[in-house]
This record gives C-alpha cells, structure tokens and sequence, in this order.
C-alpha cells in the first residue's frame, strides 16, 4: 500500500531557469548597490569557480555553501576586509534565496498537492536549495531532504534512502515523482520506490528503466498515484 509520496522540486513542480535568472538579477543589484567596489567579469567568476572548487572539491553539490565561498572570495578580491566579506557575502545571499524562492507552480501543481497531501505523507527530495518553508509548502509537506544535506546529489541513492529512514516507508510503499529520466526514474527505481515520470520538453526521455506512470500535467497526479494502489 502506498503510504508516502516524495517529489522533485525543480522543473517537476515549477520551471527552475527563469527562477534562477531572477534570483542571479536580484543578486547582482544589490550586489552593484551594497558593493561598489565589486567590479567582475564573467571570466573572472569562471576562475573563481575554479579556485573555490580547487579549495574545496567536495563543495560542487552543496549549492548554497558553494554560491557563498563563491561571493566572499570575490569580495575578498576587491580587496575587502575578511570579516566584512564574511558578512556581506551571507547578506549576499539571503538576498539570493529569497528570491530563488519565488516561483510560480505550473498549473495544477498547488491543487494536486493539497489534494494528495489528506491521504498521503508528502516530502521534498532535491539537488537543489529551494526551501519548502519559504515555498509556503510546509502545511502539506511533512519533510525535505536536499543534495547538500545528505552529502551526495541524484541519481545517488542517499536521498531516497533519507527519506525511506525518516518514515519508515518500505520502497514499496513510497512513490517518487520527478521530471529527470535519470536523476529521478532511474535513481528511485533503481531502490525500489514506484515512479511518476512528469514528462516535459527539456528531458524527453527515456532513462534506462520504465517509470510505473507517465503524466504530462500534474493535475493527473491524484488519479495516477491512487490507482498505483
């Protein structure tokens, strides 16, 4: 019997690319408002993305952690003072979270949500650093785990198998819905969940295996996950 249902965020339950263009715009004004004396080019970040992975090569997942080095050592570059990059670079990034954090659900998405969420346990499994809390979703989730949290990204398995600890769900009794045929249908297939494939333009598919639903508008979703039984 199916007692859980876990979900991607990015790309399955809004389109990411445009959320994450506002939130770098935003970034960069305030950026340009509260440091003046950054002045960067494009290929001068390119080394910098390279001189903190060189730094830190285990930070590549872990998003936030790395988008922060990131800003610091850039501020540290233009020659501000260390304790002052410190603090300007989380204030730095507050400004990028929040507004990474404004989405807009497809249609569906929100309706479908509230609709599963009376019968079913609900969570969030992510590569990325969206936030279910600033998303408004914590009424109907009831938790989230993320890449940078559990130390490894999809299609590694240690996502799945957080969430899996956490509720107590067998394999067999969680569903996993996402839009990426590898990182989402093969990884959670590959532990044994049942799958949804949210097929769309940007990842036609198929991975290697076969996902136990297909659905192209997330207002199947509720018929879809109840007839899996």
């Amino acid at each position: 019997m199916i007692k859980v249902i876990a979900f991607d965020l990015d790309d399955t339950l809004w389109a990411v690319d445009p959320v994450i263009i506002r939130a770098e715009q935003k970034l960069n004004a305030w950026l340009k408002a509260e440091v003046p004396a950054l002045a960067y080019d494009m290929r001068e970040m390119r080394d910098f993305r390279h001189e903190v992975l060189a730094q830190h090569p285990d930070i590549g997942h872990r998003l936030t952690e790395f988008r922060l080095r990131l800003i610091e050592l850039a501020m540290l570059k233009s020659e501000m003072a260390s304790d002052h990059a410190a603090d300007a670079s989380r204030e730095a990034m507050e400004v990028f979270l929040a507004a990474r954090n404004e989405v807009e659900f497809f249609e569906g998405a929100l309706d479908a949500i509230a609709n599963i969420s009376a019968s079913y346990q609900l969570g969030a499994l992510t590569n990325g650093n969206a936030d279910i809390h600033r998303l408004g979703l914590s009424d109907h989730f009831s938790f989230a785990f993320s890449a940078e949290e559990v130390g490894a990204p999809k299609p590694a398995p240690d996502l799945f198998h957080a969430a899996l600890s956490h509720t107590g769900a067998q394999p067999d009794e969680m569903v996993y819905v996402g839009d990426d045929p590898v990182k989402d249908v093969d990884a959670a297939n590959k532990v044994g969940l049942h799958t949804i494939w949210v097929k769309n333009e940007a990842r036609p598919g198929p991975g290697e295996t076969t996902p136990d639903r297909v659905v192209t508008d997330l207002s199947q979703l509720p018929d879809v996950i109840r007839g899996l039984g």
